[in-house]
């Protein structure tokens, strides 16, 4: 049985990490897996990739230490730089990417979920950074994903300690967006998230991403830079024209990006 399945969506893809008896960890043939899905839904210009893990223990325990056990150093550094530029590929990507967080997110599997756009997560889960405990350094752009998310001080507060955050603390904090409701799947519920922006013109959400991406802890003349130009070159769009002439007309907006 593969370690990952991919659902087709109308709007792109949910991906399965489908290893529950090792929580979901992430090996090498499921990083592979993932960057493949990536490219395939950015090459046919699809909106959304929604990724969660099977059962409702595990969204993801991190790395799997089994395999990592039986690497060399080079083989495993190597390991690490693949996942890294994943994660980072995946949180540029245009590519609108909800994170169904079904169980424990740790390390790795916590890297992976904040790498992603949107995160909604079920009450029971855990979220960590753990890696401080073994005398480690996360490895897939974590350290600098989760400061950039809830600000150094909550992000130094879990990486030096490497305690778990449970869902109500992460949601206060920024951590998650969403809570999950317990009479609805995961899978639904993150696609239903997803769905809730794929609905607008792809034009206007990259523009707004890349704004906020832009935007740091106090108000700059470099991200305000990148606002007038995002704008300015939205206001030119073929999907703004549509907008506005749609709601003009009374009628729902056709969008193509």
């Amino acid at each position: 049985m593969a370690d990952f399945s991919i659902e087709t969506l109308p709007e792109g893809a949910l991906f399965r990490i489908e290893r529950p008896t090792k929580m979901n960890a992430l090996t090498r043939a499921v990083v592979q897996a993932l960057g493949d899905c990536i490219s395939e839904l950015e090459a046919r210009r699809a909106r959304l990739l929604v990724i969660t893990g099977a059962g409702d223990r595990a969204f993801c325990a991190g790395t799997d230490l089994g395999e990592l056990q039986g690497l060399t150093l080079e083989e495993r550094m190597a390991k690490s730089d693949v996942a890294r530029a994943l994660l980072v590929r995946l949180h540029r990507s245009r590519l609108l990417s909800v994170a169904g967080i079904n169980g424990l997110a740790y390390g790795g599997g916590l890297e992976l979920a904040i790498a992603c756009t949107l995160r909604i997560a079920a009450p029971h889960v855990k979220m960590s950074l753990p890696e401080v405990k073994l005398a480690l350094v996360p490895a897939y752009a974590g350290t600098q994903l989760l400061p950039a998310l809830i600000g150094r001080a909550r992000a130094l507060d879990m990486l030096l300690t490497g305690r778990a955050v449970e869902a109500e603390e992460a949601h206060a904090i920024g951590l998650i967006h969403r809570i999950a409701a317990t009479d609805s799947s995961m899978s639904d519920q993150a696609i239903a998230f997803g769905r809730e922006i794929t609905r607008w013109s792809p034009t206007a959400v990259a523009a707004i991403r890349a704004c906020i991406d832009a935007s740091g802890d106090t108000l700059s003349d470099a991200g305000l830079a990148v606002e007038r130009e995002q704008v300015n070159t939205n206001y030119a769009s073929a999907d703004a024209r549509e907008g506005m002439a749609a709601f003009l007309e009374k009628r729902p907006a056709r969008y193509t990006g």
